[in-house]
């Protein structure tokens, strides 16, 4: 009885250590910042640094391997970052004041990324599949983008350099690309992909 007990208590241990635990590092600079960090599985790792005033910083990770940074540099920035899955990436930096970005991942080995520059910008991505690829880059003020990606393989990009700029990029399906360039102001672009490797890019400017 006494050698039963020692087995199952060194399997137990083993299964102990070869569990993986998870990562938080949270910096906060300056004034009335706010960071929330939930980590469920193993092997998650969560990066938020922050600098300047209140700015609000939100990180929940469920599942394996997953990634995650936000740093904030300015007044009032929101960042949102969720996955559920395994081996997903996602990463938020915002420098300015008043902007806001949310990353919404399911599946496993998504990456998504957005930059805001400047006063007011704001962009949701959400990625509901596997091995799905979308970049935002927002520069100056009050623009907005929506990418939702759910299938497999697709990438999408948006790139507004101006104010007032709006970019909607939706994929359904497989391999499918899609890119967005606004410069200037008051743009308007929609595109919507459904199906096998479409390809769709445009180029705005004033």
């Amino acid at each position: 009885m006494k050698k039963i007990f020692l087995s199952v208590s060194t399997t137990l241990l083993t299964m102990v250590g070869f569990a993986q635990a998870n990562v938080s590092d949270v910096g906060q600079y300056g004034w009335l910042n706010g960071a929330l960090v939930v980590q469920v599985g193993e092997s998650n790792e969560s990066d938020v640094i922050q600098g300047g005033l209140a700015n609000l910083a939100v990180v929940g990770q469920l599942g394996d391997s997953n990634e995650a940074f936000i740093g904030q540099l300015g007044i009032a920035n929101g960042a949102l970052i969720t996955q559920n899955g395994s081996s997903n990436n996602a990463g938020i930096i915002q420098i300015g004041a008043f902007n806001f970005s949310s990353i919404n991942q399911e599946g496993d080995n998504n990456s998504a990324g957005n930059i805001q520059l400047g006063v007011g910008n704001t962009s949701a991505i959400a990625q509901d599949g596997d091995d799905n690829a979308g970049v935002v880059v927002q520069g100056f003020w009050g623009n907005a983008v929506g990418l939702t990606q759910i299938g497999i393989g697709n990438f999408a990009e948006s790139i507004q350099l101006g104010w007032d700029n709006t970019s909607n990029i939706t994929q359904y399906g497989l391999g499918n690309i899609a890119g967005t360039l606004q410069i200037g102001y008051d743009h308007v672009s929609n595109i919507t992909q459904g199906g096998l490797g479409n390809v769709a890019l445009v180029f705005q400017s004033n």
